[in-house]
C-alpha cells in the first residue's frame, strides 16, 4: 500500500511539473494553418467563438432513420497526437429505427470517449472537420464534415466518408455481408437544431 502511494505522489508531482513548466501559453488562433510547434505551451484557441455556433442538439432522417448528435465545446484540451493544448468540437449521436427503437446510442459516454471527435476547421473552406472513431463497432471509424447550409445557422450540412476497416473474426459482424454491416451515421445529410 505503501508503495501505491509513492508512485500516486510520483505521477502527480511528474504532471504537476510538467504542467508549470509553461509560464505562459502562447494562444494561437484556431484557423491557424501553420506549422504550429509539439508543445504543450501552445494554445490553438477559438479566438473569434466559432465553435459556440455548432454547439448544442441537431437532428435529421435519413433512410427511414431519425439522428440525432450533439456538438459540445471542449476548450484547452491536449492533443495527444499534435502534443498541444486546442479548442474544439465533441459529437455524441443516437440513430432511431423508423418504429423508434434504439439502433445506435453513445449518449451517454464520457466526453473524453466521445466515437465523434478531434474537430479542425479545413483551410480555405467554412468545413469543420471531424474524425469517427468507434471500438464498440468493431473500430468502424472515418471522418465527418459539417458546414453551416443556412445564414442563420439553423441547418447543418453533414457528410461522413467511412474509412475501410479491417474486420477481425472476434468483430460480431464478422460473417455478415457488406450490406448487412452497421450503418451508424448518416453519409449526406441536413441536420436541423432543435
Amino acid at each position: 500500500m505503501k508503495n501505491i502511494f509513492a508512485l500516486l505522489y510520483l505521477f502527480t508531482f511528474a504532471y504537476s511539473f510538467s504542467q508549470i513548466g509553461c509560464k505562459q501559453q502562447t494562444i494561437i488562433p484556431l484557423r491557424t494553418y501553420t506549422d504550429i510547434p509539439q508543445d504543450q505551451c501552445y494554445y490553438t484557441k477559438d479566438t473569434n467563438n466559432e465553435l459556440q455556433d455548432y454547439t448544442g442538439t441537431w437532428m435529421g432522417t435519413w433512410n427511414n432513420k431519425t439522428f440525432y448528435v450533439t456538438f459540445k465545446k471542449m476548450t484547452n484540451k491536449y492533443d495527444d497526437h499534435f502534443k498541444y493544448n486546442k479548442d474544439l468540437l465533441i459529437g455524441k449521436f443516437k440513430t432511431l429505427s423508423s418504429n423508434g427503437s434504439i439502433l445506435f446510442d453513445n449518449t451517454a459516454v464520457t466526453d473524453d470517449n466521445a466515437k465523434i471527435m478531434d474537430g479542425d476547421f479545413i483551410k480555405d473552406e467554412n468545413n469543420y472537420s471531424l474524425r469517427y472513431f468507434d471500438k464498440d463497432l468493431c473500430n468502424n471509424r472515418g471522418f465527418i464534415t459539417i458546414a453551416f447550409a443556412n445564414s442563420t445557422k439553423t441547418q447543418l450540412t453533414w457528410k461522413y466518408r467511412p474509412r475501410r476497416t479491417v474486420i477481425y473474426p472476434d468483430c460480431y459482424f464478422y460473417n455478415y455481408s457488406a450490406s448487412q454491416y452497421p450503418d451508424p451515421l448518416p453519409k449526406n445529410i441536413i441536420l436541423t437544431k432543435q
